[in-house]
């Protein structure tokens, strides 16, 4: 919701077919039976804004709303870009980035997916003192548990 309440107007985007030929024609298609509840317009609109959203807001909100806006679009094109992930059987797997924190995203894999490396003894000095800097009992966040179980869910 625009934040500039006297600039409001109604817009309107014209009627548009394509051949079931074309991708765009069977995306219609598939969203026309798409058991929702929701219209097609309704679902086309969904994804379009999550895509343009940012670009259509920037400059034009309060930094809150640009913020809230960038959160949503992220969050959804996240998720989304994971069930594709999952539908052709890729590997990767994105995370879903958290922009409340300014820290970077956690990695790909959950803590107890990662190999753990053997040390080598005779790599290792005697002497070392930063050895205690790596000595940390690293477990995972309850948002980094919550997103591994969604994750899984899809």
């Amino acid at each position: 919701m625009s934040s500039v309440m006297a600039e409001q107007h109604n817009v309107e985007l014209p009627k548009f077919k394509r051949s079931t030929a074309t991708w765009e024609g069977k995306v219609i298609e598939y969203l026309l039976a798409y058991p929702s509840g929701k219209t097609a317009i309704d679902l086309l609109l969904e994804g379009a804004t999550s895509y343009w959203v940012v670009e259509a807001l920037e400059g034009k909100v309060s930094p809150e709303e640009f913020r809230l806006a960038c959160r949503t679009a992220s969050e959804n094109l996240s998720k989304k870009l994971i069930s594709i992930q999952q539908l052709a059987g890729l590997n990767t797997i994105a995370s879903v980035p958290d922009l409340t924190k300014t820290i970077p995203a956690p990695a790909q894999r959950t803590i107890a997916e990662i190999p753990q490396q053997q040390e080598d003894n005779n790599d290792i000095e005697d002497n070392d003192e930063d050895d205690d800097d790596w000595d940390m009992n690293l477990q995972p966040t309850p948002k980094m548990i919550a997103a591994n179980k969604m994750l899984q869910k899809e």
